[in-house]
């Protein structure tokens, strides 16, 4: 794989599972740093769930915008559980322990010592959004930001089951619900976003609109455009722009048997400044991501693509 015409090498681990741990085998990673030359400032975590995530590890687009803001690219392959052989949600269960024990081993290979301490970006799609959610509480010192795609979990670890201390709640995170999404659908993961929300998180949640539970290239240009801006950003609580959108519920039902929701309207304002029937959308961390998010909502079909 190269990156702009420059060969890119890779990195890869395994970690066993310890006897105590949900793990049923030995967990899988790859590694590439787009910049080698270049400390790493932090890990931006991609949880392996298809193809949709293989090729966006592989992507040019990511590899570059990795590469200028010194991130290493991390693809954990699923840590299967030894109850159903689906993968594990709950860090505590052996799945984060091996994580930052990859990152400790990928430190050594690479000679980059500052992965052993340096923070991590975490991106998940289902079952993944639920876990890269859950790591902020997990290690909410090294927990930079997150992005959680059509997420959720069959019970008990559904996005309603997430519990976050203050300080997991202060890191960005970023929201994505699919509006044609039969199996996560969008309440839960609004619910999530506005219970933190409100207890003043600078998280920010967006609405796919007519998308099933798939297709995380769509997002592609939002989801650069609000890390860049974390990235440079000192988010506070209460300060800086807000979305908001109105919403209409479609005929899709998630697999609670709840309505799926769709956007029919979004502007970007003054927090507290909600209008009758508007729904916050939370943080807009730079104008530049408020137009993009602008677009992204008012998109009535969006192209379904790179499907898991």
């Amino acid at each position: 794989m190269t990156t702009f015409g420059q060969p890119v090498q890779e990195w890869q681990t395994t970690v066993s599972p310890l006897l105590d741990e949900e793990i049923l085998r030995p967990c899988e990673y790859r590694m590439v740093i787009p910049d080698a030359k270049s400390q790493v400032k932090a890990a931006w975590i991609i949880f392996d769930r298809g193809q949709d995530y293989l090729k966006w590890y592989e992507d040019r687009r990511v590899r570059g915008f990795a590469g200028a803001h010194q991130l290493a690219l991390v693809l954990p392959a699923q840590c299967r559980s030894k109850e159903r052989e689906d993968m594990i949600v709950l860090p505590e269960k052996g799945v984060g322990r091996a994580l930052f024990t990859a990152l400790d081993q990928f430190a050594e290979a690479s000679g980059h010592a500052e992965l052993k301490t340096s923070g991590i970006i975490a991106l998940g799609w289902s079952g993944a959004g639920s876990l890269a959610a859950r790591l902020a509480a997990y290690r909410s010192e090294r927990y930079i930001a997150g992005i959680a795609f059509a997420p959720g979990q069959y019970e008990p670890l559904g996005m309603d089951t997430i519990e976050l201390p203050a300080p997991a709640i202060l890191r960005p995170q970023l929201i994505i619900a699919n509006g044609g999404d039969n199996i996560n659908g969008t309440e839960r993961p609004y619910g999530y976003f506005r219970k933190y929300y409100e207890k003043g998180a600078p998280w920010t949640f967006v609405v796919q609109n007519h998308v099933p539970h798939c297709c995380l290239q769509n997002a592609q240009t939002l989801i650069l455009e609000w890390l860049h801006a974390v990235l440079g950003a000192q988010p506070q609580k209460g300060i800086g722009d807000q979305g908001y959108v109105t919403v209409e519920f479609s005929k899709v039902v998630d697999e609670w048997k709840r309505p799926v929701f769709n956007a029919v309207s979004s502007r970007v304002g003054a927090k507290g400044k909600i209008r009758p029937k508007e729904l916050p959308a939370g943080w807009m961390p730079s104008a530049a991501f408020a137009q993009e998010w602008l677009v992204f909502t008012r998109k009535t079909a969006p192209v379904a693509v790179w499907k898991p």
